[in-house]
């Protein structure tokens, strides 16, 4: 993935986090639709390009040179900081430095963190629990009035005593 890439597709899920979870989740009945998806998300992201780091995936490389005539990726290291290279933009970052394993373990130890603001701002914008009147979120705003149904009374009549 690399870690500019992971880093944006982390983000965008984050982002519509609450919104999926309020479609499918909520809907459905699942209410730890949002943690298990949490899980997969951050969890997923981390294995694949740890793996992808320490060459688990380097057997994939030469395969890629071979099918597109501008890529030329060496390894797991160099796919990770040069990711940009499989549309055509290389920023001649030097993978072979052992100062950037210090960095790398940093940046995978953000994925979370990166996740989590995205889906704090998703929380914000959808809402979380749609029962909940003070949790439905700045989208509650743009959602479209249902009208009541034919025979569906809005408000119940008060009681004779």
């Amino acid at each position: 993935m690399g870690f500019f890439t992971s880093f944006l597709i982390i983000c965008f899920l984050g982002l519509f986090s609450h919104r999926w979870y309020r479609k499918y989740g909520l809907s459905k009945g699942h209410l730890a639709w949002i943690s298990y998806y949490t899980l997969l998300i951050v969890g997923g992201f981390l294995i694949l390009d740890i793996f992808i780091y320490i060459g688990v995936f380097n057997f994939c490389f030469p395969v890629l040179n071979q099918l597109i005539p501008w890529l030329n990726i060496e390894n797991g290291k160099d796919f990770m900081w040069n990711s940009f290279k499989l549309i055509g933009i290389d920023w001649n970052i030097d993978f072979r430095d052992t100062n950037l394993n210090f960095v790398a373990i940093l940046l995978f130890l953000c994925y979370p963190t990166w996740f989590f603001s995205f889906k704090d701002i998703s929380r914000k914008w959808f809402g979380g629990n749609k029962n909940r009147p003070h949790e439905r979120g700045l989208w509650y705003l743009f959602e479209s009035v249902k009208p009541p149904k034919k025979e569906e009374k809005i408000a119940k009549m008060p009681k004779e005593t």
